[in-house]
């Protein structure tokens, strides 16, 4: 089973507001909002409890702290937001070298997320101009422009999946 979990802040992101700023100072002038999540995606063994997976993870300091983020998942393949108007783009950028071994370990060992096989991580970058969603093509411009190295990180820009929030 593969498993996306998204983690969101709560709180005011200096991050995405600096790459708002940086993006209006590049060109994108009808850019109005930036927001980005850590992306997780698990490989958990077939027949391990998606729910336990979750709830374990909410527990796991190393990545998660209830005080400043918000939890969703998905199950992998991910199915996009449905939504009335404009789709809803998201890009993931990720190192293309990025050897997460100890935090597998980690995680599957003092905090006992049964059944992790492995573990690749990103983030997410979701663009809003003035009057709804940004188009692919000016998410994908942000990547090539801003959001991803060409050196050491890869792209990919999808529809925004469709996530469920962890309610526990």
């Amino acid at each position: 089973m593969r498993l996306e979990i998204a983690l969101d802040l709560i709180v005011p992101d200096n991050t995405a507001y600096t790459v708002l700023v940086a993006l209006r100072d590049l060109g994108y002038d009808g850019l109005a909002r930036v927001e980005r999540s850590h992306i997780f995606s698990l490989d958990v063994q077939d027949g391990t409890s998606e729910r336990e997976v979750i709830d374990r993870i909410a527990r796991a300091e190393v990545l998660f702290n209830p005080n400043k983020h918000r939890l969703s998942y998905a199950l992998e393949p991910l199915r996009p937001t449905a939504g009335n108007g404009a789709p809803r783009w998201e890009a993931l950028v990720t190192d293309t070298e990025d050897d997460t071994r100890s935090l597998v370990a980690l995680l599957a060992g003092p905090f006992h997320v049964h059944g992790l096989r492995a573990l690749a991580r990103g983030i997410a970058w979701r663009l809003s101009e003035t009057d709804g969603p940004a188009p692919q093509s000016r998410v994908e411009w942000a990547c090539r422009t801003l959001l991803a190295n060409p050196v050491s990180q890869r792209y990919e820009v999808r529809p925004l999946p469709a996530r469920k929030e962890n309610t526990q």
